[in-house]
């Protein structure tokens, strides 16, 4: 047994007063917002968010902001958005300027510059009046004739902003708050009748009267000589509540209420109280230092922030708060649960926190050594938290926060409370028992040792161990028998594992999403195929029924009894998917991660989706049009451009759509994200209905569908009557013209017919004239070779060479009547010919004959004799040394190519020697050729003819390689 080592170490320990706090996402002019300096923001019946900044006034639909102005607009600055009960956009300007949007362009309603000088004036839309309240006055001016119908003055007080509730307005001063009733007519509601001077009678000076409502009760605050004060409104009765200390001197900006909560935006960020008998409690406070102008919550549950100097702020999901944890802290590696209001964890930077979460403290106590804390757990039984470092291990007495050193406990992979009294110890080589702080040792013999480890669970109704290790699962019973878990007779490799109520032990894969697993065998299995958007999950935490799933790019809740996975992403205000660990407190689920502890409330934590698309634009043929449901266009009308969008923070970053054109493609396809259109170019006569919808996490319904009809006409002449005309017409004509015109086919077709048969004539003609001219040529050359061996005194070389000459004279003769022979019959007449040549040539001369024997062809006859003639008489004779000559055939489905390759002196030296000679004419035989080949392809339509090629190396003439190719026939 390993004796343990009290140091009783009291380290410095560190209590923070700590809030939780929305996860927000920053607007500023660096990703697009147009200003930094905002007064006003609402959301319309549309869903777009207008904003009021010191640059104008802005639209924003979830994807891009328009700005609006009027010509006769004298400062950019706009205030006191509000939509009236047409849906026009109504705004105002320190120059006493009154704007309505109509349509999509801004209009001047009124110039009230004279009669406010300078005021910068609340107003309200109710009905067919527009009521303005100026700091003394208050005028009612009818929206049709423009004139003032009604105004009040009390040149002594103030008049605060006006407060809508229901078809009412109530506007309050010192003395009195008034009523605009639901037929505009404007009375006393309430007697204020509040001290205008102090107990030394001197005046006090008083602000404007703010109202607004918690619950079913008024309330109103004011600005008594510099302390904000605040007061409830009951039976017309006036109640003066308790100063709320930390806001006593701080400018107030706006107010928000949700349920029984204050927020109130003020220079120095919000701050957020709930009504408690009267009495306001400060319950957290976020964006310290930030000047907030305007809080508003969306119909997506957006909350929005303006700011004077910081752009805006958005909290995607209040129900995902984040706990401010120092920089130095927030890398958080291990999370456990202490009771029902306390968390403990450790971080890479080797310290461990505590954290109460119903009194916001969180305490950091700061361990000996700085090493990583890989894994802590917290022991009932002793109330005990037992801390596994890289290199250094400890335990913290969770009453007395006295820390020990602890030996021998270092760098564990899990910790698992076996009965309250044991601890499952594993590590990436080892697998103990922790009792009574010390180690049963042998417990284990029979487990292969030297196995890393990841995760362990104690099921303890069936005292069942499950350790997860590299290689695979096991599940060991009560005697620490152990059985693998196996599924498709493959290992499952496990990173966390967790159990339902229902008896369901979950793991966690590194590659093949969860399993459930239950009496030895996996039950269930979710993957990306059903619902995961990654099958790379990290820690898991059972909630009742219910898992809390950390993958690589969510978080999702599986209701293992519904099966209905939500998910959440960074969206969504996730702050991040690197969790370290799961835990659950009462209504809160908590997460540590690499980015500190932030939680997410079980109550509401998913929004339900409710986009509702529109159509913004339509063009044709590139050119904008209105926006209707339905266009008959003309046939060349035909290029159509459709764009559509749905309002609301973000829809567009993270959603696609769904879209068809019925009467050209009837399948739904989907958007890529942030395409917000679609373009048809060319589109053929015909009915067309464009249908698009939203798509979200969550099937939408059919209802979400928006549609556009387009009818494409077909052009005149595809019209019936103008085809069945044009048929008519064209039928009568024909058959006028064919009558007219047989006759002269006829003559012409006899007349076609007489010169195709004088063109084959003619050319067959040319051939035999072609062969009868090349046969004396070679017969002439042949001699003259004869004529030099009987000179040279070779009798038996003459006599050999007069035999085969006959041969050749005679098969020369046979063959030069005929178009084509067997390229056999070729062979053999080459294969003389070559013979000959080298009686002449000598032993330096050698020749190759390369054909696939396997193809049985014709041939055009003694066409390839002439090149081969010319290689010996203008390349091979003038060199000294060995000549070589190769001939080579191939052929393709419709050509047959000769390549003849000669090592002689070279096209340029020939012909130096030719004309040292005297000689000045083209050889007779390449003329033949020529004019023959050209014969040939006008009568086979191929290819047909021959190409020259000098073979030159380093500038020096190698040789002559002649590419021929002819046509052939197969034999059958």
């Amino acid at each position: 047994m390993i004796k343990k080592i009290c140091l009783l170490i009291l380290l410095c320990v560190t209590f923070l007063i700590n809030a939780q706090e929305p996860v927000f996402v920053h607007f500023s002019e660096k990703n697009g917002l147009p200003d930094k300096e905002f007064y006003d923001l609402i959301e319309d019946s549309k869903g777009f968010v207008w904003l009021a900044a010191d640059k104008g006034l802005f639209r924003y639909d979830g994807k891009a902001y328009k700005k609006y102005t009027n010509e006769l607009q004298r400062s950019s600055s706009i205030f006191n958005l509000q939509e009236d009960n047409l849906g026009r956009i109504w705004c105002n300007n320190v120059s006493g300027q009154f704007f309505y949007l109509q349509g999509n362009k801004l209009e001047l309603f009124i110039d009230f510059s004279k009669e406010l000088k300078g005021q910068l004036a609340d107003f309200i839309v109710k009905g067919n009046y527009l009521w303005i309240i100026g700091q003394y006055k208050i005028y009612k001016i009818n929206l049709k004739t423009k004139i003032v119908e009604f105004d009040y003055t009390n040149s002594n007080q103030t008049f605060g902003k006006p407060f809508k509730l229901e078809d009412e307005v109530y506007i309050g001063n010192s003395n009195f708050i008034f009523k605009i009733n639901s037929q505009n007519e404007f009375k006393v509601s309430t007697n204020v009748n509040l001290p205008t001077r102090d107990k030394k009678g001197k005046r006090l000076n008083i602000y404007k009267l703010i109202i607004f409502k918690i619950g079913s009760n008024l309330f109103f605050r004011q600005k008594r000589s510099g302390i904000n004060q605040y007061f409830k409104l009951s039976e017309n009765k006036i109640s003066k509540l308790d100063i709320i200390k930390e806001l006593k001197n701080e400018r107030i900006y706006d107010q928000f209420v949700t349920g029984n909560e204050v927020w109130f935006a003020t220079a120095t960020g919000i701050w957020v109280y709930e009504l408690i008998n009267e009495s306001f409690k400060l319950q957290k406070r976020f964006l310290k230092n930030k000047n907030i102008t305007k809080i508003v919550k969306d119909t997506e549950d957006n909350y929005w922030f303006t700011t004077l100097n910081n752009g805006i702020y958005i909290v995607p999901n209040i129900n995902i708060e984040n706990v401010n944890i120092s920089e130095e802290n927030k890398n958080i590696s291990s999370l456990d649960r202490i009771n029902n209001n306390t968390l403990v964890f450790g971080n890479t930077k080797g310290n461990v926190g505590f954290y109460d979460v119903s009194k916001n403290k969180l305490n950091i106590i700061k361990l000996p050594t700085s090493d990583r804390v890989s894994a802590l757990k917290y022991q009932v039984n002793n109330n005990t938290t037992y801390i596994s470092k890289d290199f250094y291990s400890y335990t913290i007495n969770n009453k007395t926060l006295k820390v020990s050193t602890f030996k021998y406990f270092t760098t564990a992979k899990s910790l698992t409370s076996i009965d309250d009294n044991k601890l499952l110890f594993t590590t990436n080589n080892s697998v103990r028992i922790l009792q009574d702080e010390q180690f049963e040792e042998n417990i284990f013999d029979s487990i292969q040792r030297g196995k890393r480890t990841y995760a362990s669970h104690y099921n303890k109704p069936k005292k069942a161990v499950f350790i997860a290790y590299i290689d695979n699962l096991i599940q060991y019973d009560s005697l620490w028998k152990a059985k693998p878990i196996i599924y498709k007779s493959k290992p499952i490799y496990v990173k966390s594992i967790t159990e339902t109520s229902n008896g369901i032990v979950w793991v966690s894969t590194f590659k093949d999403g969860i399993y459930g697993i239950k009496n030895e065998r996996v039950i269930q299995h979710y993957s990306t195929k059903n619902g995961l958007t990654s099958n790379n999950i990290g820690v898991i935490k059972a909630d009742k029924n219910k898992l809390w799933i950390a993958l690589e790019n969510s978080i999702q809740l599986l209701d293992v009894n519904t099966k209905e996975l939500q998910t959440l992403t960074k969206r969504d205000g996730i702050v991040s998917y690197d969790v370290s660990g799961i835990e659950i407190l009462k209504n809160k689920v908590y997460f540590s991660s690499n980015e500190g502890l932030f939680s997410i409330n079980k109550k509401e934590p998913f929004k339900s989706p409710n986009p509702n698309i529109y159509f913004t634009e339509v063009e044709i043929n590139e050119k904008d049009t209105l926006i209707t449901s339905n266009y008959d266009l003309s046939y060349n009308q035909n290029a159509i451009k459709i764009g559509f969008n749905v309002n609301g923070y973000l829809y567009n970053e993270k959603n696609r759509y769904k879209y068809r054109l019925i009467g050209f493609n009837d399948t739904w396809l989907t958007t890529d994200i942030h395409v917000n259109s679609v373009k048809y170019n060319s589109l053929p006569a015909g009915n067309y209905i464009f249908q698009v919808q939203p798509v979200s996490e969550k099937e939408v319904t059919k209802d979400k569908i928006k549609s556009i009809k387009f009818k494409i006409n077909k052009p005149f002449w595809k019209a019936w009557w103008f085809v069945l005309g044009g048929f008519v017409l064209l039928f009568g004509s024909t058959i006028i013209y064919f009558n007219r015109k047989i006759k002269i086919e006829e003559k012409e077709k006899l007349a076609e017919l007489e010169k195709i048969s004088l063109e084959k004539e003619l050319m067959s003609i040319n051939l035999t004239a072609l062969r009868s001219q090349m046969n004396p040529h070679f017969i002439f050359n042949a001699l003259n070779s004869i004529q030099d061996l009987i000179l040279k005194e070779d009798t038996e070389a003459s006599y050999d060479y007069i035999v085969m000459f006959a041969n050749l004279v005679r098969n020369t003769l046979n063959y030069s009547s005929q178009d084509f022979i067997s390229i056999e019959k070729e062979l053999d007449f080459l294969k003389l010919y070559l013979q000959l040549e080298k009686l002449r040539f000598g032993d330096l001369f050698n020749y190759s004959i390369n054909y696939d024997k396997n193809e049985y062809l014709e041939v055009p006859s003694l066409i390839i004799q002439p090149f081969i003639e010319n290689a010996l008489v203008h390349g091979l004779m003038h060199k000294s040394g060995n000549k070589e000559l190769h001939i080579n055939f191939d052929f393709t489905e419709s050509i047959l190519r000769c390549t003849i390759t000669d090592n002689g002196v070279g096209r340029k030296k020939a012909e130096e020697i030719r004309q040292r000679q005297g000689s000045h004419h083209e050889p007779f035989a390449l003329r033949a050729i020529k004019k023959r080949l050209e014969i040939f392809k006008e009568q086979y339509s191929e290819n047909i003819g021959y190409v020259i090629e000098d073979l030159i190396e380093n500038e020096i003439a190698k040789g002559t390689k002649v590419i021929l190719t002819m046509p052939f026939k197969k034999r059958f």
